[in-house]
């Protein structure tokens, strides 16, 4: 049985009360339960983490297990509210010493929900799953190596993380937290989730430009010399500014990236937790066009790509203690100072950011999947008390489908739904 200490991250995140990753694709034809079970059963060849259960021990730290005998949940729903299915699965608790750690529901034989907890993967590692399902349904192979999963750690990375001198911080809090008595069990961990879902409300919105809007941002931004992804940062941040005026947190934004690229034994194609965030103050100034702030955020983007892609890694140094510290702070059931000052400086304070975005890029067809082709795919939805939303972008058959989740209690559907109707407007506007 391979078990593996779990470590940074995915650490982090195994008691959260919000670690659910949720993507939803719909198929061209319809698609049978026992040939999903069958398709799942192969995939966990090639992904392993599919059967695995996590333990955890004394000192407060846990380990990936993966258990052959494990076999992920497949649901059927005959439900035509594909937002509630989507919600339920947003506020679904894994049991994570139990396992499986990822569930799929089939509706109407073809729409495919697929909720998978972020310690074993994250969103490009969905569009993998419904890419090699997509392709096992069509009667294709899938490449299948018989290595173990590869990880996200600091003895994989390509660049060394931190300096001397946080690390010599980090060993201190460290040793001052291994001197408190942090106990997080799973009963404490399901009242905590209880709680939380009373009062954070979810709402999902999801949609897609046609292929003519989305070929006019793709051309837009390539004549101004921006990403897609920069573009679309500048358009929201303009929109907002048109319905919200000006927040306490209108230039904060976080941007999520892929770190596959960055590790020296590369996972590839395969399931599991290679991402990372950065926060880039992003003030628009309405002095200046579009365009003009496009390109400036476009530079500080990539200046920050560049430099801190891995800052966040440092992660890796804190103990599982001090992570079960600073979760438990997060969500009210401690007071520490040391945990305070952790949270108020990586930004995980409510609202710290007015939206994540995760642009999962350009979602290539598969040649030979014949009628198994995804129509569409929307996803990653997700939620986070440091963020008012959650704003997941990729292109497939040629059109930006976008994903929003958001709490209820915080922001109103009908003003996001104001800002999704004027960014189109924006690419075809020039305006200021």
């Amino acid at each position: 049985m391979f078990r593996k200490e779990i470590k940074g991250g995915p650490r982090f995140l195994i008691r959260s009360n919000h670690a659910n990753v949720v993507m939803y694709g719909v198929f061209e034809t319809a698609i049978s339960k026992d040939n999903l079970k069958k398709a799942v059963l192969l995939l966990s060849d090639k992904h392993k983490l599919l059967d695995c259960h996590i333990e955890t021990e004394e000192e407060n730290k846990a380990y990936y297990l993966i258990d052959k005998k494990l076999s992920p949940e497949i649901n059927t729903s005959k439900s035509k509210d594909i937002d509630k299915i989507l919600i339920d699965e947003i506020k679904h608790r894994f049991n994570i010493e139990k396992g499986p750690l990822i569930r799929f529901t089939l509706l109407n034989q073809t729409t495919l929900v697929i909720n998978c907890h972020h310690a074993i993967c994250d969103g490009r590692s969905l569009v993998y799953l419904f890419k090699d399902i997509t392709k096992i349904l069509a009667g294709e192979k899938i490449k299948i190596e018989q290595k173990m999963p590869v990880f996200l750690e600091l003895e994989n990375l390509s660049q060394k993380v931190g300096n001397p001198i946080s690390k010599f911080f980090i060993g201190l809090m460290n040793k001052k937290c291994s001197k408190e008595t942090v106990s997080f069990s799973d009963q404490l961990s399901h009242e905590l989730h209880t709680d939380y879902w009373k009062g954070y409300k979810p709402q999902i919105i999801q949609f897609k430009f046609s292929k003519e809007e989305t070929a006019n941002i793709i051309s837009r931004c390539k004549q101004n010399n921006v990403s897609v992804n920069s573009g679309l940062v500048a358009s929201i941040l303009y929109a907002e500014n048109k319905v919200f005026g000006k927040k306490d947190n209108s230039s904060k934004v976080i941007i999520t990236d892929n770190l596959r690229t960055y590790l020296k034994d590369q996972p590839g194609e395969n399931l599991g937790y290679f991402v990372s965030t950065l926060k880039p103050d992003l003030e628009y100034n309405e002095e200046k066009t579009f365009w003009e702030n496009a390109q400036i955020f476009n530079k500080k983007i990539k200046r920050l790509l560049e430099k801190d892609i891995l800052k966040n890694q440092v992660v890796d140094l804190f103990s599982p203690k001090l992570l079960d510290m600073v979760m438990l702070n997060l969500f009210g059931k401690r007071e520490d100072k040391l945990a305070q000052k952790i949270i108020k400086k990586a930004g995980m304070y409510k609202n710290y950011a007015t939206f994540t975005i995760a642009n999962l890029g350009l979602i290539k067809p598969e040649d030979n999947s014949g009628k198994f082709k995804l129509k569409e795919l929307f996803g990653p939805f997700a939620v986070s008390e440091a963020m008012e939303k959650y704003v997941s972008v990729l292109t497939i058959n040629n059109q930006l489908h976008f994903s929003i989740s958001f709490n209820e209690k915080d922001m109103s559907k009908e003003l996001i739904l104001k800002i999704i109707k004027l960014i189109p407007q924006i690419f075809n506007d020039r305006p200021r």
